[in-house]
């Protein structure tokens, strides 16, 4: 049976107070690997959690909406870090489909932005000469476009209606400790 928080702290308090001992908590980013706790449906990968869809092609709004359902958000990468390991996961497992990412120039045309925090997108993670809004129908960024073993620069604008896989990300869960003493 998993307890909220605040109701376990409560009766830590109250049982520790009629004995007379301290409580000092350690809250941290993360779950220790010892706890050997199942995230799924998410996976680790660096400092991330990540749900990769690898089932159901879906519209960028509909991969979005998937997102939302697991209380997550389509993937953004805000280092290159990031940008790297999930490609060198991808590549590794061998999972080379094109996936929607939550970058869109929707809000203002031509100014791609990572649409679950509003930053700009950098520009050495393109595929050359991307974005391009080919067609005057390109607003949503997919991840995979011609991508190589050594070559990750692959993000490209598609039309958003286009059926793709789709990442997720999550945010870190925390643990929190008790020393009582």
């Amino acid at each position: 049976m998993s307890l909220k928080v605040p109701v376990v702290f409560a009766a830590l308090v109250l049982i520790c107070a009629a004995e007379s001992y301290n409580i000092d908590p350690f809250i941290r980013n993360g779950i220790p690997e010892s706890l050997h706790i199942n995230t799924s449906p998410f996976i680790k990968i660096g400092e991330g959690y990540y749900y990769i869809e690898t089932k159901t092609a879906k519209n960028w709004f509909d991969a979005f909406e998937s997102c939302r359902r697991l209380d997550a958000n389509l993937i953004s990468f805000e280092t290159l870090k990031e940008w790297d390991l999930i490609n060198q996961y991808l590549w590794n497992q061998n999972l080379n489909h094109i996936y929607w990412t939550s970058g869109s120039d929707l809000a203002n045309q031509g100014k791609h932005k990572w649409f679950a925090s509003g930053e700009a997108i950098t520009r050495n993670i393109w595929y050359p000469d991307e974005p391009n809004n080919q067609n005057g129908n390109e607003n949503c960024d997919e991840l995979g476009y011609r991508r190589t073993e050594t070559n990750y620069n692959v993000l490209n604008d598609r039309p958003c209606n286009y059926e793709r896989y789709f990442i997720c990300e999550t945010r870190q869960p925390k643990t929190a400790a008790f020393v009582i003493w």
